[in-house]
């Protein structure tokens, strides 16, 4: 051992601080500059060794530079070459990872070395490697030998992958050798080579398949391919097994060319073993108010793209183009199956699909341009009719190619108080087939082209302090320009117009009323009452001899008084920040509104009259009043027999636990009577969950669907079991999620 003067007189030309005392060296600081790291060294006791060039530091070592910081009981350090040993409660630090052991030989310059006896944590993934010898062979790779990895931070983790010799790159992937899966301390899988995905960032690889088995595909197995392209693409390969229908080839394709340009291309093929007859060998694929399919050739090409293009204008693109009409119901699941596909589209463009019912698939090409005042859109519809492709028949489906729409949004006329707003359209139609000669009128199935042309102006008045009149008027012009068109009365003029008005008034005023109520949920509540009463008048225009493409070419006339009164009630609190600043919250606790309609035609019909003029009274609700619950609906009763026709109910109440309760009532006077129930359970909190979920078809009598799952939520692994009986099928899923490492299961 050298003296503190010895100490002093070797590194004297480095920054130096010391204390002596009794001739030993009870703290001790330096910093050791090197070309691109200063080093610098902290302990109770330092001494330097002629000998070996080193530095040898005792007690409550400390040892920093940069990001990296190594701590232990004894370490040896050499300036020349940057190798430390470092021995006794050793703490390695490197950016966000530490390494603790009981010895460990390591290059503070390369971050390699050799640990005895330790463990490796990576924060990105919050890995856990662990072994008797582990290797750090460069910044982001390890090895052991008799070593385990787990994403779990317990001493006896939840799982871990252990193996004779495990390498691990992080952002890469994992190999072991006679590797054992362990749950706890006990052994539930071994192979004799295992390779895992190690990923904390996007890059090129393996993900984490699934696999299953069911009656309609029999064995399943995909295997996603992660392709990382470049910084602002990526493509992802699915090849999907299936025992009894074949192999189904897939694949993603995404890029972002800016903030508000960006894509998803996807594309699914499958020689399908089977077809959709209903002979005895397939009887268990054919869905039934389809067609029979008899194609093996199944696929299905979908994508939506957003589009920045010069001086404001943005584009849209749309397309959804499908074999046949049971491929979207057959393939539901899976990592390329609607569910997951509609989802995909829905996150990224906040536009879904269409449902996988629908046979009609809608694909569109619309181009945009808005100003403060106006906007401009331009765009291209084409309905895919799926079954007509299917079964070869005449397809009449009206399509929009193109269509050009201005619209003005309500603005003032100069200094007038006039008001004004404006709807207005050039659009052709276009159909693959036609009707022929002999459907005459509105029934005709023809293609052309109309403009039409929409303005209506209001004029506000205040009446006195407590009342609102607003009333209106707005005309409406209209021509057509059609191929093939003959009326009902034998007239084949190609050239057709419509001229009509519409005159009207809303008459309203609003009352409102604080409480104080000073309690702890509530200070003050405002109950604000607005009574309303509309009047809506559109003549009668003899509209037989017009063709017929949408709505807009047969406008209803219109003669009717509608009442409504509306009742908000919205809470206000004080609240106060951790840092004593006050702020006022306002919350809308119940919202209603209660309206009906009186036809004027009826009345003036006399005893000719098809019907009572009172319309449905409808009511509508929003109920928020506190976290826990919340509840919407709309009911609809017909006045003249007291009877519903129309009922959607819903609402959720819940805990703080996170247990709740969401139920779900439908009732439509022509199609529809349901009942949902979902109950979920939070049986031990943020860990293990349980729900039920039941659907019954009231008018039929019958249970349309029931499941049942679990959910366990641990901090690194996860668990969802469900089970579900539906009318015509049952089906089990489950999924384990290992955290860091990915899932693994059925979607």
């Amino acid at each position: 051992m050298v003296s503190c003067k010895r100490v002093l007189f070797r590194i004297s030309i480095l920054p130096v601080m010391m204390i002596c005392l009794s001739g030993q060296a009870l703290g001790f600081s330096t910093s050791i500059s090197t070309q691109k790291v200063s080093w610098h060294i902290q302990a109770r006791q330092v001494s330097y060794e002629d000998k070996r060039k080193l530095y040898i530091a005792e007690n409550d070592v400390i040892i920093t530079g940069g990001k990296t910081r190594l701590e232990a009981d004894y370490v040896e350090f050499s300036d020349k070459t940057k190798d430390a040993f470092a021995t006794g409660n050793v703490l390695f630090i490197s950016g966000n990872d530490t390494i603790t052991c009981k010895s460990m030989n390591v290059n503070l310059s390369s971050e390699t070395g050799t640990i005895n006896q330790g463990t490796v944590f990576i924060q990105d993934g919050n890995y856990y490697i662990s072994g008797d010898k582990l290797r750090k062979t460069g910044e982001f790779t390890y090895d052991a030998e008799k070593g385990s990895i787990t994403t779990c931070n317990a001493d006896t983790p939840d799982w871990k992958i252990t193996g004779k010799d495990i390498e691990v790159t992080i952002d890469g992937y994992g190999h072991a050798t006679h590797a054992t899966f362990w749950a706890k301390k006990m052994p539930v899988l071994y192979t004799p080579y295992f390779i895992f995905p190690a990923k904390t960032t996007r890059q090129t690889g393996l993900l984490m398949p699934m696999a299953g088995y069911s009656d309609d595909m029999g064995l399943e197995y995909q295997q996603p391919l992660f392709l990382a392209l470049s910084d602002n693409t990526d493509a992802t390969l699915y090849p999907y097994y299936m025992s009894d229908r074949g192999v189904m080839l897939s694949g993603e394709y995404r890029y972002i060319l800016s903030p508000e340009s960006k894509g998803m291309i996807m594309m699914s093929y499958l020689k399908d073993k089977t077809v959709g007859d209903d002979g005895d060998e397939n009887q268990d694929y054919n869905i039934s108010a389809t067609p029979d399919r008899t194609n093996h050739d199944r696929y299905w090409f979908r994508m939506k793209h957003d589009q920045e293009l010069w001086y404001g204008f943005k584009a849209k693109l749309d397309m959804d183009y499908v074999s046949d009409m049971d491929y979207l119901r057959t393939f539901t699941d899976g990592f390329t199956g609607f569910d997951s596909t509609d989802g995909e589209f829905e996150e990224m463009f906040g536009r879904d699909l269409d449902e996988e019912t629908d046979y009609i698939r809608e694909n569109s090409l619309l181009v945009t341009k808005n100003w403060s005042s106006y906007s401009l859109n331009l765009q291209t519809l084409w309905y895919d009719n799926v079954e007509a492709r299917q079964m070869d028949t005449e397809d009449t489906t009206l399509q929009t190619l193109p269509s050009v729409e201005v619209f003005a949004l309500r603005q003032q006329v100069g200094q007038t108080g006039i008001y004004y707003k404006m709807d207005s359209e050039v659009t052709s139609f276009y159909r693959q087939d036609t009707t022929d000669d002999l459907v005459t009128g509105k029934d005709a199935e023809i293609t052309g082209r109309r403009a039409d042309v929409h303005p209506v102006f209001y004029y506000p008045i205040k009446l006195g302090k407590a009342f609102f009149l607003e009333p209106y008027t707005g005309v409406r012009g209209t021509l057509w320009d059609t191929d093939d068109f003959t009326d009902s009365g034998g007239d084949d003029s190609n050239d057709r117009n419509r001229g009509l008005y519409e005159v009207g008034m809303d008459l309203s005023t609003t009352l409102s009323r604080v409480f104080t109520l000073d309690t702890e949920l509530v200070e003050k509540i405002q109950h604000k009452i607005v009574p309303k009463l509309e009047y809506d008048y559109i003549p009668f225009v003899d509209q037989e001899e017009l063709p017929y493409f949408d709505d807009i070419d047969d406008i209803s006339e219109k003669n009717i008084i509608t009442w409504s009164l509306t009742n908000t009630f919205t809470s206000r609190n004080t609240i106060t920040d951790e840092n004593g600043d006050e702020s006022i919250s306002y919350k809308e606790l119940f919202w209603f509104k209660l309206s009906q309609g009186y036809d004027i035609r009826y009345e003036q019909d006399g005893d000719d009259a098809e019907d009572d003029p009172w319309q449905d009274l409808t009511l509508k609700y929003e109920l928020n009043p506190m976290q826990y619950l919340q509840s919407n609906g709309t009911i609809a009763v017909d006045p003249n027999n007291s009877h519903f026709t129309k009922i959607q109910v819903g609402g959720s109440l819940s805990d703080t636990r996170g247990d709740s309760l969401h139920i779900s009532y439908r009732y439509s006077q022509s199609y529809s009577h349901t009942w949902k129930t979902k109950i979920s359970m939070n049986l031990v909190p943020d860990t293990l969950g349980a729900y039920y979920f039941v659907e019954s078809d009231l008018e039929d009598q019958k249970i349309v669907e029931t499941g049942v799952g679990i959910s366990i939520n641990r901090p690194c692994w996860g668990l969802n079991l469900v089970f579900k009986d539906e009318s015509a099928d049952k089906a089990f899923a489950f999924m384990v999620t290992l955290k860091g490492l990915g899932e693994f299961g059925t979607k």
